[in-house]
């Protein structure tokens, strides 16, 4: 059986949608081993997908295919052309929220990660929302199957592109156990230190920088209100590449009366995040629409307490592991943060069930699904040609 992955819309490992990637990769060959994974990405991408694993087939595209507009196009035409030329048993697309073919000769597995369009609508631009809004659902009815991330997103794919239920499968995101676990909090603390120059204790939020929908600024209006509130000794540590509107973002914080307690760390490493996390007294998770949320699930697997919003998926996937609070009331949410640092039961129960909360997620788990439900629509799509032929 003949696979084709593809790794379009996944911002070259930083992102959600390419973590997703990177993992389904990490565990799919384990997972199927009857299957053959055919995968098409750029040239400079591969030390982010493939080199982990040098038995995959790889297809690199022309630098050009990098625009959006024309990565559209190829998928209505280029993509049809290559799984015809290679006969393809199906086609899995994880950025199945970015990018869509209309039509395809064998089966498509896709993954729509979420619809944050009809939460966040100031999340993009004219372009993007009328793509997002008008083409994608029609899009998304096209396909075989779709998976996606969380209950939360299953009901506003149905809802709003009018999917039938049965056509839509909740396959959870994970958590890479062995990457992200508890670890020395002062050795931590040192790295952190070292890399990115935090002397204080923290307050630590992972995120690109993206305005409106991460909510970086209630977030600094917040921190602030707390650092004049309190006498807590905390710095304020946004990890994360700037993304779009990001210098509205750094200019509130450069006008913010805590400026001097608020640290940009720029693009986190890989591996610079397990440190981050537990050398961090609490992590915060603002943000305004998610999927599913993964740093709350690494932040409690690491035995780092959680304060999330309160609103899409976030009190779904956090449970009750988590304090939550309204992402657009700045008072409220300075209040969960003050909690979540200076109460110790508190803590110590947000802790505790986080860590058991977090061993729901796992990523063998959900490739393992999604590589049944490849195996699935492919050998139903065999035994309809079988039947036809006969």
């Amino acid at each position: 059986m003949r696979i084709l992955v593809t790794t379009f819309g996944g911002d070259g490992g930083k992102s959600g949608v390419s973590q997703y990637i990177i993992q389904f990769l990490r565990y799919c060959r384990e997972c199927a081993p009857d299957m053959n994974f055919d995968v098409i990405l750029y040239e400079d991408e591969k030390a982010v997908y493939t080199d982990q694993d040098p038995a995959f087939e790889t297809i690199c595209q022309a630098e050009w295919l990098r625009s959006a507009s024309v990565n559209i196009l190829w998928h209505q035409w280029g993509l049809p052309a290559l799984c015809r030329k290679n006969g393809y048993d199906a086609v899995f697309i994880p950025g199945g929220n970015r990018r869509l073919p209309w039509r395809l000769p064998c089966p498509t597995v896709v993954t729509c990660h979420d619809l944050g369009i009809l939460h966040v609508p100031d999340k993009y631009d004219a372009v993007h929302r009328f793509y997002n809004l008008r083409v994608l659902p029609h899009l998304l009815k096209r396909q075989t199957r779709i998976l996606t991330v969380s209950e939360t997103s299953k009901e506003d794919i149905v809802s709003y592109t009018g999917v039938p239920d049965e056509q839509v499968t909740v396959t959870l995101n994970g958590v890479d156990h062995e990457t992200y676990q508890p670890g020395d909090y002062d050795a931590s603390r040192a790295l952190v230190a070292k890399n990115y120059g935090v002397e204080t204790p923290y307050l630590l939020y992972i995120a690109r920088i993206d305005h409106p929908g991460k909510n970086h600024i209630r977030l600094i209006e917040a921190f602030a209100r707390l650092k004049a509130e309190t006498d807590l000794p905390h710095t304020l540590v946004l990890a994360g590449s700037d993304w779009s509107r990001a210098e509205e973002v750094h200019e509130v914080a450069k006008q913010s009366s805590a400026t001097e307690h608020i640290v940009f760390t720029g693009f986190a490493p890989s591996e610079d995040l397990p440190a981050l996390y537990c050398g961090a007294d609490l992590f915060v998770f603002p943000s305004l629409f998610e999927g599913f949320g993964i740093p709350i699930v690494e932040a409690m697997n690491c035995g780092t307490p959680v304060a999330c919003a309160d609103i899409s998926c976030l009190p779904e996937i956090a449970g009750d592991a988590a304090v939550l609070f309204d992402p657009y009331d700045t008072a409220a949410m300075a209040q969960a943060l003050e909690r979540a640092l200076t109460d110790e039961d508190l803590r110590t129960q947000c802790i505790e069930r986080g860590k058991i909360r977090a061993k729901r997620y796992n990523w063998r788990d959900t490739v393992q699904q999604t590589v049944d439900i490849i195996r699935e629509v492919s050998t139903s799509q065999n035994e309809i040609e079988k039947q036809i032929n006969e």
